[in-house]
């Protein structure tokens, strides 16, 4: 009960202290609360005044604001819309450029037009320079070594009581500083006097050295003066067809004339009076007539590569189709003419014929020589070779048949008869050549010694 009693004293004591201190408090603290009311209420005022300041301040940011964005998007339209016509403006430039450019391309390629022609037109007046420069320079070059020749033949009258001379004229070429002139030999065949000029009013006895009928070809020789001009000789087997062609010569007595065209062929074949075959023959279309026989036929770097022989035309005259015989035949010939006076040629010593002119009914290979005779004692006759020994009837023709058939020589395929003369021309008396050929249907071959053919 005592302890309750304290407990209640104690709890009394801690009331009555409370309320002592509040009361104390309340009266010390009063004066303070009052005063900081006061400043808050002021810091209030104060804080309500800079808040309406401030609301002030954004609404004018936010008016500067809404104005620039306006200034903004006004200058934006105006840039936007100056960009268009600046577009519009270059779309205009560039189409107007664009016709400009159109135009001036047209112009330069007119202009350029004009300059290859031009071009072209000089090119040309050019090439026809050089041209004339080449044919003149070939003119100069050879035309020295040109003469006139003057072939006499002497025959009695129908009375035979005195000579009556006929004349003949033709064209020859110095070939070399003694003196020798190569010629056709139709110009000096059958003379008894030959002379040669070398310019109007000039006269030299010339010799007769030779003559080669087969080829139409002669030499004949004079006594050669100090400083006495040269032709130079080419090489016939170089000629090509297109290549310029030069013909110098004295066709119908007009001395060192000049004329110029192409080789228009090679390799034509010409039949010579003795029944030969003249082969590697040049066509030309320069003009060639009478009186240019035996004269040069030259090339551009002033070589000789042919002597003018002949012509075709319905008229006594050029219609631009003239032969002239290579000059590696001409070198060969005039070799054995000087040396000799005479050529030496070789030959098998048969007759025959190019099996393609016989009638399919004799069934003979498509190609060859059938040998119709063999001479006795001749080469294809030591050789073993034999002629045709039956005659065959077709329809109304009669043909030789059982002879050997040449197809080859020296493993060259001959197919007609030409082309085996063709091969002999280029042999020597004394070679060996293997002949090859069908017997009965069975091929055997020979060896053959060709000999100098008989005259």
């Amino acid at each position: 009960m005592k302890e309750r009693n304290i407990f209640i004293f104690i709890l009394i004591s801690l009331v009555l202290g409370a309320v002592v201190g509040s009361t104390v408090s309340t009266l010390y603290l009063r004066p303070q609360i009052t005063v900081l009311n006061t400043q808050i209420t002021e810091l209030d005022s104060r804080l309500e005044t800079d808040l309406g300041q401030i609301e002030e301040s954004l609404t004018d940011l936010k008016s500067q604001s809404d104005r620039r964005e306006n200034q903004s998007s006004t200058m934006e339209a105006g840039l936007d819309s100056e960009i268009d016509q600046l577009k519009t403006r270059i779309d205009r430039l560039e189409a107007g450029n664009q016709a400009a450019l159109e135009s001036v391309n047209t112009e330069l390629e007119d202009a350029k037009t004009r300059l290859d022609k031009i071009t072209s037109d000089l090119a040309s007046i050019d090439t026809e320079i050089q041209n004339e420069e080449t044919i003149i320079n070939v003119y100069k070059n050879v035309s020295p070594a040109v003469v006139f020749i003057t072939s006499t033949e002497l025959s009695y009258d129908f009375q035979l009581q005195q000579e009556v001379p006929s004349q003949g004229v033709g064209s020859g070429v110095v070939v070399n500083s003694e003196g020798y002139i190569l010629t056709n030999n139709h110009v000096v065949e059958g003379a008894d006097t030959i002379t040669v000029s070398f310019k109007p009013g000039e006269e030299i006895e010339a010799e007769l050295i030779g003559t080669d009928r087969p080829t139409d070809l002669a030499v004949i020789k004079i006594d050669a003066p100090p400083g006495l001009p040269v032709a130079s000789l080419g090489d016939s087997d170089k000629v090509r067809v297109g290549m310029t062609a030069i013909a110098i010569g004295n066709p119908f007595a007009l001395e060192r004339t000049v004329t110029v065209g192409v080789v228009s062929s090679v390799n034509r074949t010409l039949d010579a009076e003795t029944g030969d075959i003249i082969f590697g023959i040049i066509q030309t279309d320069a003009s060639v007539n009478p009186g240019n026989s035996g004269g040069p036929l030259v090339n551009s770097r002033s070589e000789v590569i042919g002597i003018n022989s002949a012509i075709i035309s319905p008229v006594r005259g050029s219609v631009g189709i003239g032969f002239a015989i290579p000059i590696n035949t001409a070198k060969k010939v005039m070799t054995q003419l000087i040396e000799t006076g005479s050529v030496s040629r070789p030959y098998l010593g048969i007759s025959g014929g190019s099996v393609s002119t016989f009638p399919p009914e004799l069934e003979l290979p498509e190609k060859g020589v059938l040998i119709v005779d063999v001479l006795i004692d001749s080469p294809a006759d030591k050789a073993g070779l034999i002629g045709s020994d039956t005659e065959v009837q077709v329809g109304s023709m009669t043909y030789p048949f059982g002879g050997d058939i040449i197809i080859s020589a020296d493993d060259e395929q001959i197919e007609t008869i030409e082309g085996l003369l063709e091969f002999l021309s280029k042999k020597e008396v004394g070679d060996v050549v293997t002949i090859r050929y069908l017997r009965e249907g069975v091929e055997g071959s020979s060896d053959v010694r060709l000999e100098e053919r008989p005259e």
